[in-house]
């Protein structure tokens, strides 16, 4: 199949990934960990919302500000209604009347006001893990009458502690805690809470790490998640009759031979903001990023200066030699595990001489290297060119024509090796749209406005033109208008100072 329409083939299917990347992420990223004073466990998104409720081996905490007057969800709102969503919150409520026979008013506003609380337990819990939704709601007692009455099945009520609580005959478990609508997996979770609550057990608003995560997010916002990446990740391998290691070693495993299980091993913290015309995250973790160090060194693109002005997607990453060395190049573990790639490989049929040629292309990529994707002819036909910068042009040459010799042989690809730059691509026209030397991507107002909205440097970065991208297989873009606006993604992974920054910003500003 040729390399073009195996891009347009699959063009749907990507389309529908990156539009869910472009609309939920829409995010400017910050990792960064700052000391100093440690916020109060009250409720408000701006603090710590109902995190003295949720017992402190929660594997998940996410907490979603219910106030919708709030600043947050002003500057939310208005950055939908500037995408062409006319009324969001209007368009919500009718929604919900219309398809589901809620009403707002006696419905819905008795659950809003302060925040919403999702949490999942730890897996180590002795019952297998549980979860609850905490609602500090307006009127609580109001809430749990609405389940209630939704529902429509008997319960049985039952106390802990003096804590009065429902047991659903179908299932789950109901309490009004003062302020909070709890609403549990079961009754031993229910009890975890009320436990917390009262302070017979540390909560997770006590822990160590859960403060200094949100301490170093803090601030007010949409919403706020804490995780333990590892303690998820072993929950949904747990298999029944396992014991309680299996799981946790299975997940660590690959995580060890590649050496980033100390990345993932400490919890991750991010905030979801709405301010300044574009949906914001800023996210913090613990772990160690070193094993992917490589990569993210501060650096300018020298190919965001060639590829073509319409380029609707432009990835850009540097020295991959050096973290494909890193992760699998070392002794011991890292070398068992390229063996036993190696070995699933020729137990598969595959030709050991093509991973070989792989990894001789691999090693040439010590600078930047880059994919750009745009389309031509209305968007009918997709083109891509692969750059990388090259020492050794005529090992680049003969490294890649071993690799690639089929593709070059037949037409449906074309290879350019020059002026220290190795570019293969869909056709001879693609290469020279890159090396002709016109209007190019960076010389872009959205482009130039994406990147000016990152405080770091770029470093590994991926840029996507959203219209470009979308709106030839969309329309238009499922009833968004622009009004002459562009609409530009843009995240970036950069080491800076000992730490390592991952930003990233959804813009929308004037188009060229």
């Amino acid at each position: 199949m040729r390399f073009r329409s195996a891009l347009a083939s699959r063009r749907a299917a990507a389309l529908a990934v990156l539009a869910v990347v472009a609309v939920a992420v829409a995010v400017t990223l910050s990792l960064v960990l700052r000391d100093g004073e440690v916020p109060a466990p009250t409720d408000g998104i701006g603090d710590i919302p109902a995190a003295h409720l949720v017992p402190e081996d929660a594997a998940l905490y996410v907490a979603l500000g219910s106030d919708l007057d709030s600043g947050a969800w002003r500057g939310a709102f208005a950055l939908l209604e500037r995408l062409g969503l006319d009324d969001p919150l209007g368009r919500v409520r009718e929604g919900l009347g219309d398809e589901s026979g809620v009403v707002w008013d006696e419905e819905v506003a008795p659950f809003l006001g302060g925040a919403a609380v999702l949490f999942l337990s730890g897996p180590g819990d002795a019952d297998g893990g549980g979860g609850a939704v905490i609602f500090h709601a307006s009127d609580a007692k109001a809430a749990e009458a609405v389940i209630l009455q939704r529902r429509g099945d008997g319960f049985e009520e039952r106390a802990f502690r003096d804590a009065p609580y429902k047991v659903m005959e179908r299932g789950g478990v109901l309490a009004v805690l003062g302020e909070h609508f709890v609403y549990a997996t079961d009754e031993a979770t229910v009890r975890d809470v009320i436990e917390a609550r009262f302070g017979e057990t540390r909560p997770l608003a006590d822990s160590g790490d859960f403060r200094r995560l949100r301490n170093a997010l803090e601030g007010d916002a949409l919403a706020f998640v804490y995780l333990r990446p590892l303690a998820l990740l072993a929950d949904a391998m747990e298999q029944p009759g396992e014991g309680d290691g299996d799981a946790p070693d299975a997940a660590t495993g690959l995580l060890s031979a590649l050496g980033l299980d100390g990345l993932l091993a400490e919890p991750i913290g991010l905030v979801v903001r709405a301010d300044g015309g574009a949906f914001r995250v800023e996210a913090a973790l613990l772990g160690d990023p070193k094993p992917i160090a490589s990569i993210l060194r501060p650096r300018e693109s020298r190919f965001a200066a060639m590829v073509p002005a319409e380029t609707a997607v432009f990835v850009s990453a540097y020295d991959l030699a050096g973290l494909v060395e890193d992760l699998f190049g070392g002794g011991g573990i890292q070398q068992r595990l390229r063996g036993a790639v190696l070995d699933s490989a020729a137990e598969q049929g595959s030709e050991l001489g093509e991973l070989a040629r792989l990894e001789d292309v691999l090693a040439l990529l010590t600078g930047e290297t880059a994919l750009a994707i745009w389309f031509a002819d209305g968007g009918a036909t997709g083109e891509f060119v692969l750059l990388a910068e090259v020492d050794d042009e005529e090992r680049a040459r003969e490294a890649l024509a071993a690799l690639l010799g089929e593709a070059l042989a037949t037409g449906d690809a074309a290879l350019s090796v020059a002026d220290g730059v190795a570019a293969f691509g869909t056709s001879a026209a693609a290469i020279e749209a890159v090396r002709g030397g016109g209007p190019a991507l960076a010389d872009t107002k959205r482009y130039a406005g994406a990147v000016a909205r990152l405080d770091a440097p770029l470093a590994t970065f991926a840029y996507v033109d959203v219209p470009g991208l979308f709106a030839s297989g969309m329309g238009e873009l499922g009833g968004l208008d622009l009004d002459g606006d562009a609409l530009g993604l843009i995240v970036n992974l950069t080491w800076e100072d000992g730490r390592m920054h991952v930003e990233g910003a959804l813009t929308v500003a004037p188009a060229d």
